[in-house]
């Protein structure tokens, strides 16, 4: 009679689980313009940028112009001489599309900004302008804080269907696969439920959470099926 074949089996599973980085503050404006009668119109130059408290400049968010930047007087005024921040697109040739800028809430150094109340100023020009009160101006509000806020059919200074949303997306999502708090035997019995010993040796596993700080988790299991010599004991008796 031929021995038994040894079948081993092992499965070994490595998954790490690391919080995912926490999605950066958004805010998003998306309005439409109107011409201001210039001696150049429908062309216009557009600038959009940021003011906190007490009117400081604190970034463009976006700009339409080319070689009439000159004439935005008061974006020139506050962001100063050479301003190349948010450059969207070249001087515009009407009014038919609406415009849209994002900002993710930093200043011109990258630092994200402190929560409170920030103005944001547009600015069109459509003419050879050289003061701001020749311009069209626009000025919305909103508050940066821990709250989503969205804000919906706003017009101010030629600027119409002003939509301004907010999103704090601060909160740092949980894992999308977190690890069981407290391990659950299996069910049925003890470590070795389900496992028969009368004619397999278990060789014992287990799962184990590496870290503290629960950057990872890992998870080992192995199984070895083993016709011993205890049916073969069994066969040579029954020969007899």
């Amino acid at each position: 009679m031929r021995a038994s074949r040894w079948i081993v089996v092992a499965v070994t599973a490595f998954t790490g689980v690391a919080a995912p980085a926490a999605e950066a503050a958004t805010l998003t404006a998306t309005f439409t313009t109107t011409a201001n009668g210039g001696n150049y119109a429908p062309n216009n130059v557009v600038a959009v940028w940021v003011e906190g408290p007490g009117g400081t400049f604190v970034r463009t968010i976006g700009r339409w112009s080319l070689a009439r930047t000159q004439h935005l007087v008061a974006w020139n005024l506050k962001a100063g001489a050479g301003d190349a921040d948010a450059v969207s697109g070249a001087t515009r040739s009407n009014h038919v599309a609406p415009l849209t800028v994002s900002w993710n809430l930093t200043d011109k150094q990258g630092q994200v900004v402190a929560d409170g109340t920030y103005t944001i100023r547009m600015e069109l020009a459509d003419a050879n302008s050289n003061t701001a009160a020749q311009n069209r101006q626009g000025t919305f509000t909103f508050v940066k804080s821990g709250t989503m806020q969205v804000q919906s059919g706003l017009a101010n200074g030629g600027f119409n269907n002003v939509s301004i949303t907010f999103d704090p997306a601060g909160a740092t999502p949980p894992p999308t696969n977190p690890p069981p708090s407290t391990p659950m035997p299996p069910s049925g019995g003890g470590p070795d439920a389900g496992v028969g010993t009368s004619s397999y040796d278990a060789v014992e596993g287990g799962c184990s959470a590496g870290g503290s700080t629960g950057a990872g988790l890992s998870v080992a299991f192995a199984l070895l099926a083993l016709r011993g010599s205890s049916r073969r004991a069994r066969r040579r008796s029954g020969n007899r």
